[in-house]
């Protein structure tokens, strides 16, 4: 649009008024300040059709938390406003109107006098405001959408009759679908809804996420012969990557190892062991995704994000296992220690991780990547301890259960890679760590038993 597609675009870019900024919009606001007259998030998705691949992908944009962001910038009588697809049954249309709502009742703002919704055949857009809309502002939504064939959806005041007019639907679905979510149902009706329209939030940005897995049944009882059309490529991609990984991984990782399985029958508490291995794998690489996850908003790329996260934890936690062996205290209680200190830590992260980084959301790029390897520091150091500490013991007292320990850990650690996006569409990226923190107090509850069991050494 700057250069072979400049003269198709108007020449936007040529206006002297006109900046680019290549960063995230909520990093930009927190620097730049308030005042907008209005806000535009456009149609960012224009190739997603139905049975959409963008399911499993993280969408920043379309939270709570942004649009409050966009609504504490906006003048008084500034604008937001939102497009995204028109489909049916309705879902993007609703979900985003719910969104708005959500945002506008957690700023004590009344959504009813504030919001606009109108779609043509392909679109649905939003319009949100902090004051309430004036009658011309009303009359000139009327006049545009009557003028230009849009369908009204939402206005304060509007009438049934005034719904559903011009790309008409079998029911004002979207009519009906706006007054339910400004009513006093409104937590019912999302409950009760074909598809999943609850708000997404910055703990669970999976805006294209419409299907109600657990309703599979009942949408194809309703749908009948349309239903392949609305199933989710994207979730469906990830369930089937993690039952081919599974499959591969216990073929690829445990077939070599067959040969010595006589010698590791003989061997003593072995379930305690492979179990203190598997969580240290599991709970290593749920902590690395589900922050690799979180930091795409914080570094406003998935790139840098995996850039800043595989290398902060990788390096880090080759530190702690570099200082683990350098300790003068017992195994056991350094052990114990290091396993407390990733509880702990992940346990603060959980309630203060989002608020200390928005205090940095706004800085340069090179001070975030400095900021989330200082971030991910008390939790990576510690947890590199873990694993070099346990495996010298078992060398030591059971050298034939050294290459199954390996295994369980590796085992883990790929099963948790491509179960994150998951578990994160599932449960949320917090309920995601405090699964990570959890295994490592499980491991740090199993090190003395495992040192016992495997060993009548001395720690010294």
């Amino acid at each position: 649009l700057r250069q072979q597609l400049a003269e198709k675009g108007g020449r936007i870019y040529k206006i002297p008024q006109v900046r680019v900024r290549f960063e995230s919009p909520r990093g930009y606001l927190r620097r730049a300040g308030g005042g907008l007259d209005l806000a535009v998030i456009p149609f960012l998705d224009p190739g997603a059709g139905i049975g959409s691949l963008q399911a499993a992908r993280e969408n920043y944009l379309y939270t709570v938390e942004s649009f409050r962001v966009f609504l504490q910038h906006l003048k008084e009588t500034g604008i937001l406003c939102v497009t995204v697809h028109a489909r049916t049954p309705p879902r993007d249309g609703l979900r985003i109107f719910n969104t708005a709502v959500d945002a506008l009742l957690q700023e004590n703002i009344r959504p009813q006098e504030r919001l606009a919704l109108i779609r043509s055949w392909e679109t649905v857009t939003l319009l949100a405001k902090k004051s309430p809309w004036t009658a011309d502002q009303l009359q000139c939504i009327r006049e545009f959408s009557n003028t230009r064939g849009f369908d009204l959806c939402y206005l304060p005041g509007l009438d049934a009759g005034e719904a559903n007019r011009f790309h008409v639907l079998p029911e004002p679905y979207y009519y009906q679908g706006a007054k339910h979510l400004l009513g006093p149902e409104r937590n019912r009706y999302i409950r009760n809804y074909l598809f999943a329209i609850s708000a997404p939030t910055d703990d669970r940005p999976y805006f294209d996420q419409f299907i109600r897995w657990r309703h599979l049944f009942d949408l194809r009882r309703q749908l009948k012969g349309r239903m392949p059309a609305f199933l989710e490529l994207g979730s469906l991609m990830v369930i089937i990557t993690l039952v081919q990984v599974v499959v591969l991984a216990g073929i690829l990782i445990f077939l070599p190892l067959l040969p010595g399985i006589p010698r590791v029958r003989r061997a003593q508490k072995k379930g305690r062991i492979l179990s203190y291995f598997f969580l240290l794998g599991l709970g290593f690489m749920l902590l690395e995704m589900g922050f690799l996850q979180k930091m795409i908003l914080y570094l406003s790329h998935p790139i840098y994000s995996a850039a800043a996260v595989i290398a902060s934890f990788l390096v880090l936690a080759g530190l702690g296992s570099r200082i683990s062996g350098l300790w003068k205290r017992k195994i056991s209680s350094v052990a114990r220690g290091a396993a407390c200190v990733v509880v702990i830590t992940g346990i603060v992260y959980l309630f203060l991780l989002d608020s200390w980084l928005s205090l940095s959301q706004g800085w340069g790029l090179p001070l975030r990547f400095l900021i989330t390897a200082l971030t991910i520091a008390p939790l990576a150091v510690p947890m590199g301890h873990l694993f070099p500490m346990a495996l010298r013991r078992v060398g030591r007292a059971a050298p034939a259960l050294v290459p199954w320990s390996w295994a369980a850990n590796g085992f883990a650690s790929v099963l948790a890679t491509v179960s994150v996006p998951l578990l994160a569409m599932t449960i949320g990226f917090s309920r995601l760590i405090l699964a990570a923190v959890g295994c490592y107090f499980l491991a740090g509850v199993f090190f003395p038993f495992l040192h016992k069991d495997v060993s009548t050494l001395p720690d010294k």
